[in-house]
């Protein structure tokens, strides 16, 4: 039996790779490793940032409740403050009622006499809501629902053949 001379140049590269294997494989595995903390660091961020802006959402949605209990608390006095010179009236009989009892309760504004709201486009409607534009990006609205900046959504209607938002401080109109 002959025994082939030995190589030891190619023993030597054999070592060689064996050892950078080795070390691709240590690597993929710290990467791999790396890869799932930063990710997961990352994912728990997202989920911190997307509660905080909840957070100012609800806020606004309640103290939009709370002004509007304010103002329904505000509007029914005034009935009772009007029974009262009646009832003088029906008393004395030579008072007469003032006349600004019927202005006093103004009507809401029409909706052909409000003003159009500057930075706010009308994109698109559809079942009952809407989606606007504004300057800090698209809202989907539905009537009820507060818009920041501009008050609560009133209605949502066809205006002389177009679409408009109804709100508090004027129309949302498309451009």
């Amino acid at each position: 039996m002959v025994v082939p001379p030995k190589d030891t140049a190619l023993e030597a590269s054999l070592a060689r790779i064996d050892a950078d294997v080795t070390a691709l494989k240590a690597g993929l595995e710290h990467a791999s490793k790396t890869g799932t903390s930063q990710f997961s660091k990352t994912n728990d961020r997202l989920d911190k940032l997307e509660k905080a802006q909840g957070e100012p959402a609800a806020k606004i949605a309640k103290l939009s409740e709370t002004v509007e209990k304010l103002k329904a608390a505000s509007a029914a006095p005034a009935p009772v403050a009007a029974a009262q010179p009646a009832a003088a009236k029906d008393v004395t009989g030579s008072v007469t009622p003032p006349a600004t009892t019927a202005a006093a309760a103004a009507p809401k504004p029409e909706v052909g006499r409000l003003p159009t709201v500057d930075g706010w486009v009308l994109r698109d409607v559809s079942n009952g809501g809407a989606l606007i534009e504004g300057r800090r990006g698209l809202y989907e609205v539905y009537a009820g629902d507060p818009i920041p900046g501009l008050g609560r959504v009133d209605a949502i209607r066809r205006q002389d053949g177009r679409w408009v938002v109804v709100t508090s401080k004027g129309l949302i109109v498309a451009r």
